[in-house]
């Protein structure tokens, strides 16, 4: 059996329905659950965040954010943890809430292309909420339809179009979001800003924090100017005490946690991780704790326990076989 990818492993006898470390990105919009599992890890401060959100949405004003960092460094959990607080934020009787998520394989460097479709899709959001479009915002739509970018529109007609639109979800008791993920341009940016900056809406811009064509290059000048309209969270990488809180935070079986938090850190030491191979790599870990114990009745959970030295030793075999898609692949 391939060591890197076990198989097999009796969460069952522990109470557990799956690996409470297994990799994926949390939707707090989508489920209520996950929004108590972000932590205020690698550059989250949770506080900052909900402050500015309840401020906009207070005002009446829109919540820009801007999220940086690498794959795998908890970007779209976090986007969807703001829309999940701005959500919050509007909490009235029958609210409902709406989002238009661009996903990477949806993103253009035509930016004027991508905000038509953003307005789009939001023309299509009210069609699904039964919420009756305004003839005159119909015939805006659709003229907007028709206007490619070889004939656009001002963003002044466009911000006009974003704000009809928030007012008829408004007047219906629906709000919306919107997550771009991977901008390939800071014209969208820029463009999405003056777009909605009239609109009680939340926008949120992923930016990969690579140097390549298909990555939005901000300077210190283009951060600048967005930190006077919203605000920007870098995400990094973890320290040793931040994954062993992660570890003992995630761990939803009967206690204590297979991982002490002293030997984890030093088994650790030396390494970093993003929160998404910080997971794997505790993910990996557990699994293989399992499937070496082979009876049908449970271990006692405190037998569970991963000293130091086993620890090192599975690190460093995750290690060597790193290039066959594991923590980092």
């Amino acid at each position: 059996m391939d060591e890197m990818h076990p198989a097999d492993a009796r969460y069952e006898l522990y109470g557990l329905e799956e690996n409470p470390y297994a990799v994926r990105p949390l939707d707090a919009v989508a489920c209520d659950s996950d929004r108590e599992l972000l932590l205020e890890l690698a550059g989250i401060r949770l506080r900052a965040i909900e402050e500015a959100v309840r401020r906009a949405v207070a005002r009446r004003r829109p919540a820009f954010f801007l999220i940086t960092g690498v794959g795998k460094s908890g970007r779209t959990s976090l986007a969807n943890h703001v829309m999940r607080l701005y959500r919050d934020a509007c909490d009235r009787p029958d609210y409902t809430f709406v989002t238009h998520e661009a996903e990477p394989e949806d993103m253009t460097h035509d930016a004027y292309a991508q905000m038509c479709s953003t307005l789009l899709d939001l023309r299509n959001k009210m069609n699904e909420c039964a919420i009756r479009i305004p003839d005159e915002l119909r015939a805006r739509f659709t003229e907007l339809s028709r206007r490619s970018s070889t004939d656009p529109m001002n963003e002044y007609d466009l911000q006009e179009i974003a704000g009809f639109a928030g007012a008829t979800f408004a007047a219906a008791n629906v709000g919306f979001g919107i997550r771009y993920e991977s901008v390939p341009t800071k014209k969208l940016i820029w463009l999405a800003t003056k777009v909605f900056e009239s609109t009680s809406t939340v926008v949120v811009f992923i930016v990969d924090a690579y140097d390549h064509a298909n990555t939005a290059q901000l300077t210190m000048a283009d951060r600048e100017r967005f930190a006077t309209r919203g605000q920007i969270v870098d995400l990094g990488t973890l320290t040793p005490e931040q994954i062993a809180e992660l570890a003992r935070r995630r761990w939803n079986g009967r206690p204590p946690p297979p991982f002490h938090d002293e030997g984890l850190r030093d088994a650790l030491s030396g390494r970093t991780y993003t929160v998404g191979q910080a997971m794997r790599r505790l993910e990996l870990l557990l699994e293989f704790r399992l499937r070496e114990y082979e009876k049908d009745d449970p271990w006692p959970t405190a037998d569970l326990h991963m000293p130091e030295n086993w620890l090192r030793l599975r690190i460093w075999q995750g290690d060597r076989w790193n290039g066959l898609g594991g923590i980092h692949g």
